[in-house]
């Protein structure tokens, strides 16, 4: 059960649309960001962008065509592709305007804003880019397992206890990754993948307002728990109130094997969406730098 009242509303004004991003907005946020930095190595946290890669549902393909065409010059020919997709495919990230509901998105904005046009407030452009500290929370490493098991909970207790172990404290402003080794399935058992998957329950919203956390994401399609997919069994409790009433953004499909195999568990975190103007997401390929 999430408390009602729990909210960020109103604390950066009532014209706000970007949410806890407003921690990470400042020269001294940024620089603090990039002196993570040691080594000078970078991991991209994107799965393929392709037909067949992982998104949810499933039924939304990614589609492709390429088309060959010829300049005057006889000796120079090009290539371009045409691509027609959700734009919650693959890797991506969920604006605020992703979700409403009483009538209201992020902030107290009206459904109003709502339309076949997309959602005129809270929408994707207004993130322009997320910079700052990322924090990886391995939970199969800390509970001894390979990975966790479909609709497996994760609790604050499993974050809390991971972050402990990996000698972690979070900070205002923080994106929080949490593996559960669920993508991994996908490549080994994809009508397992499907079905049903483990993540954060609803109670980890306090979590997220105590501790301040910018975004959320996972290395699963929803980034929460799902019992089974395509029931209303235990709804999306994060997607309502971590986007709709903290501002907390939500980030799907991540791949952390390459972080989980090196055991890097804090690095810059550096990820731009697409400014599709009134979009309620984008597609991306954050980076972890090191």
């Amino acid at each position: 059960m999430v408390e009602k009242g729990l909210n960020n509303w109103g604390r950066w004004g009532p014209e706000d649309e970007i949410g806890v991003l407003n921690l990470l907005r400042s020269e001294e946020s940024v620089l603090k960001a990039f002196r993570l930095v040691k080594k000078g190595k970078i991991y991209s946290l994107a799965v393929p962008l392709e037909r067949d890669g992982p998104q949810m549902p499933t039924f939304h393909k990614t589609w492709r065509v390429s088309h060959v065409g010829q300049f005057e010059d006889p000796e120079l020919s090009i290539i371009d592709d045409v691509i027609i997709m959700e734009t919650h495919s693959g890797t991506h990230i969920d604006a605020l305007g992703h979700v409403w509901a009483e009538g209201k998105f992020y902030n107290n904005f009206s459904d109003k804003y709502a339309s076949s046009q997309g959602v005129a407030r809270v929408g994707i452009e207004n993130v322009g880019h997320i910079v700052g500290r990322g924090i990886m929370l391995d939970i199969p490493a800390y509970r001894g397992v390979e990975h966790l098991a479909e609709g497996e909970p994760i609790t604050p207790e499993d974050l809390d206890g991971a972050a402990k172990a990996q000698g972690l404290t979070l900070e205002p402003g923080d994106v929080v990754l949490i593996r559960t080794g669920w993508y991994k399935l996908f490549y080994q058992d994809r009508a397992r993948w499907e079905t049903s998957f483990p993540g954060p329950d609803g109670s980890i919203v306090p979590w997220l307002k105590e501790h301040d956390v910018c975004a959320i994401g996972a290395d699963q399609p929803t980034c929460e728990l799902r019992i089974k997919v395509g029931s209303r069994e235990g709804g999306l409790p994060l997607h309502r109130y971590a986007l709709r009433d903290l501002g907390v953004y939500i980030l799907e499909n991540l791949d952390l094997e390459e972080l989980a195999r090196d055991k890097v568990y804090e690095f810059l975190f550096m990820g731009a969406p697409l400014r599709i103007i009134h979009a309620t997401g984008s597609p991306w390929n954050p980076l972890a730098f090191v």
